[in-house]
């Protein structure tokens, strides 16, 4: 069994001059990957780093994430990547949970580094990347210069913990996800076969690395494999994203469904050349059918496939090109290396067609705990099993649908609520551009359903004609009681709606702390 740094190591065996990962005119070889991570590697072990230290990373998609990255794995350290999105506070929060002794911090978010370790009992060493000018603090070519470009360290035993992802936060507070090089090198193996990650590929970074839909549904998949990765870095820009497809003759990329949402303009203009992109994985929310149909009515000749997965669980599912003619509205099919079932309240699994709460077993993919949080852990890892708080129903051929998080089921009267179903009528409104549907506390019924909602038209829907709409579509205990009018809806780093930010506005303004229709801070 091997690790994580053993992937620059291996390919720089396999196929030295390639491409491995690059940014504009910004490249490194897969012998370079091995090499300068192999330097870094030599330094930080002279400062001290050894296996279990965290060492932490805020900086956008760069070549020098991959670097930290490899030469953290070849020590045995833990990295930590941190998302660039934060306020200063939530990354002290964070740095002060798990307590790393370096931070590599890209030049523009210095300050607010600076800002989160200052008063803190220990805090970790700064080391900048990819600065421009003088900030009094080493930098990461500095300290590569000069070492040697072999590393023998000690051995690193592939079950201990490689990487802690703190989690999105769409239900609460961000807890420290540990996953262990040989858990990611089983998801890594799953992206690669079952949503066909090859070689050849040129693959487009263009969601964050900080977060796992970067780590290991794009970077890890194309190290292990030794394909080629083009990073884009900062916000999401649809026509830097199509142009960087039509100059590196881009063959398979990773988008939300947001970004497909914010692409689909631009991809209708047509007049860029995107004949090499063969693969589009798409996931980490739900997407509209029609959001999907026209996606691919302007990309013909691409294979469309959806994952889904959590942080805690790894990879879960993949949804196929070939079944989505048979199977349009399922999430996917278990994927070939985790073993996943669909239980009830009493935990056995629940029949075809009904719902239950999907679980994954703990020996085959996904987290070793939550840093620092074994509460938490013993919640979510129970008799070997991860329980996701996703709620799912399997066909008799094995597909997943997705229903709803737990977390946001809504009970009402006694009756259960999925907001995805709501959500779905609603946005068939003309007036609606985005809608996202909650629970909020009732006292005759327990909890009522309440519709956030971005308008499409000068003058949005009411109440009333929003609930006119739904009646008849659904039940009309289904129908919603509230309402908030926002110009855009929060959403985490990934593009997923966060709830849980729509949830405390409610609050503020049902206590009169918070003005009518004030936009809601999106959750890291």
């Amino acid at each position: 069994m091997y690790t994580i740094g053993d992937l620059s190591r291996m390919n720089a065996l396999r196929c030295p001059q390639k491409i491995a990962i690059r940014l504009a005119d910004d490249a490194l070889t897969y012998l370079d990957l091995d090499s300068v991570s192999n330097r870094l590697a030599h330094r930080l072990a002279g400062e001290g780093i050894a296996g279990g230290d965290r060492v932490a990373l805020l900086a956008f998609n760069c070549p020098e994430f991959a670097l930290v990255t490899q030469a953290v794995a070849k020590l045995g350290a833990i990295l930590v990547p941190i998302n660039v999105r934060l306020a200063a506070q939530e990354m002290r929060d964070l740095i002060s949970h798990c307590m790393p002794r370096l931070l590599f911090v890209e030049a523009p978010f210095l300050d607010d580094a600076r800002v989160a370790c200052t008063g803190l009992a220990a805090p970790p060493a700064l080391v900048t990347l990819r600065a421009t000018g003088p900030t009094g603090l080493p930098d990461l070519r500095g300290l590569t210069q000069g070492a040697p470009d072999i590393f023998e360290g000690p051995p690193v035993d592939p079950g201990s913990c490689a990487a802690i992802m703190y989690t999105s936060g769409t239900t609460g507070r961000a807890k420290g996800v540990m996953i262990s090089h040989e858990k990611y090198l089983r998801i890594f193996t799953a992206f690669g076969i079952e949503m066909e990650v090859r070689e050849p590929d040129v693959i487009q970074l263009a969601v964050p690395l900080f977060h796992n839909g970067g780590f290991a549904s794009v970077l890890g998949p194309a190290l292990m494999v030794g394909a080629s990765v083009v990073c884009h870095r900062g916000p999401f820009d649809p026509r830097t994203v199509l142009e960087d497809i039509a100059h590196y003759r881009v063959t398979l990329t990773h988008w939300v469904p947001t970004m497909l949402s914010i692409l689909l303009p631009v991809l209708e203009e047509g007049g860029r050349d995107l004949s090499s992109l063969r693969v589009v994985h798409y996931g980490a929310m739900p997407i509209s059918a029609e959001l999907l149909a026209r996606v691919r009515r302007a990309l013909p000749h691409v294979s469309f496939f959806q994952g889904y997965g959590t942080t805690d669980a790894g990879l879960i599912a993949c949804l196929r090109p070939e079944h989505m003619g048979a199977h349009p509205h399922a999430t996917g099919r278990p994927v070939f290396n985790t073993l996943s079932r669909i239980v009830g309240d009493t935990g056995r699994d629940v029949a075809e067609g009904e719902v239950g709460e999907v679980i994954v077993h703990a020996g085959t993919s996904g987290m070793m705990g939550y840093w620092a949080d074994e509460p938490a852990t013993g919640a979510a890892i129970r008799d070997g099993w991860i329980h996701t708080g996703d709620i799912a129903r399997r066909d008799t051929d094995g597909f997943f649908t997705l229903v709803e998080r737990m977390n946001f089921l809504i009970i009402s009267g006694g009756e259960n609520i999925f907001p995805r179903e709501v959500e779905e009528v609603l946005s068939t409104h003309p007036g609606i551009a985005e809608v996202a549907v909650f629970g909020v506390k009732d006292e005759t019924f327990g909890e009522a359903v309440c519709a956030a909602l971005v308008p499409a038209v000068p003058v949005p829907p009411t109440l009333e004609e929003l609930r006119a709409w739904c009646d008849g579509r659904i039940a009309r205990y289904k129908l919603p009681r509230h309402m908030l009018m926002l110009p855009a809806l929060p959403r985490t780093a990934l593009g997923k709606i966060a709830k849980g930010a729509l949830m405390d506005l409610f609050r503020r303004q049902q206590n009169g702390t918070d003005p009518e229709n004030a936009a809601p801070r999106a959750e890291p």
